[in-house]
């Protein structure tokens, strides 16, 4: 385990390993220092430290691999509970076949639970993919093949509070079986990063009423939506039809399980 503090933890969750090769290489091009958090969800393959630091990047790291296939959800929680160990301030979370391109920090105020920015998303061509892989401002936003989501919500490319998910990863952990409930019953892929995302959001509310997000108007993050597969883990990516409004349905009902568990421990007892 790393024992120096580090101020700031990228997360990093992965099951094809082989996409670490977009990802890691663009951590490894950040002037900023940070630890580097792998969680290896697949238990027929072994990440080491070797292999990563062949991929470029040389600073603090602790891979994390799993003897059982636990699913997104629970990787990020494992995530958390190891940046808590090394007591970080900021956790980012970063996608295995993503680019993280922008780490700083500014001073914000106490209040402000999460620094919101912007993404730039590429579709259809894979030569746009290879050139930010190897230049990470060389790209040109033309509404198609890459588009610009101003602001990025979610819980991917935005430095969040480390004591606010220290703090959510507790109550997830409490009703973690009723959240597998809903997956269950779901026919698509669960919407892990806006599940996290609303799941921050009611927490910070019902734990600080002055809390509030931050936007900086920059760009930080660069999705890859080039390779999405119509299959997600044994489930359709995405809901067949009406993705949005079952998306909401959806999100509501994981809403409703964390928000009870506040309204609980507010009741009077008597």
């Amino acid at each position: 385990m790393i024992r120096r503090k580090n101020n700031i933890v990228v997360g990093l969750t992965t099951f094809y390993n082989e996409k670490l090769r977009i990802s890691i290489p663009a951590l490894s091009k950040l002037p900023n220092k940070f630890t580097l958090i792998i969680y290896n969800d697949n238990p027929m393959t072994t990440i080491s430290k070797r292999q990563i630091r062949r991929l470029g990047y040389c600073g603090d790291l602790l891979i994390i691999n799993t003897n059982e296939n636990l699913g997104e959800l629970s990787a990020k929680l494992n995530i958390i509970n190891a940046a808590n160990e090394i007591k970080s301030d900021w956790i980012v979370f970063c996608n295995d076949d993503d680019l993280l391109i922008d780490l700083e920090i500014p001073s914000v105020s106490c209040d402000n639970f999460a620094i919101i920015q912007n993404a730039v998303i590429l579709r259809h061509k894979v030569s746009n993919l290879l050139r930010v892989m190897e230049n990470p401002s060389n790209f040109d936003i033309d509404g198609e093949n890459v588009e610009l989501a101003r602001p990025n919500i979610g819980i991917l490319g935005t430095p969040i509070r480390a004591k606010v998910l220290f703090g959510l990863s507790k109550i997830i952990t409490d009703v973690i079986d009723k959240i597998k409930k809903i997956d269950e019953k779901l026919d698509y892929y669960p919407p892990i990063s806006a599940i996290l995302w609303n799941f921050v959001n009611i927490y910070t509310r019902n734990t600080n009423p002055n809390a509030a997000p931050i936007y900086m108007d920059k760009i930080n993050y660069i999705k890859n939506s080039i390779d999405t597969s119509r299959i997600k883990y044994g489930k359709l990516a995405q809901p067949a039809r009406n993705a949005d409004e079952q998306y909401r349905r959806a999100l509501e009902k994981y809403e409703t399980i964390l928000q009870s568990t506040f309204n609980s421990a507010a009741a009077p007892r008597g």
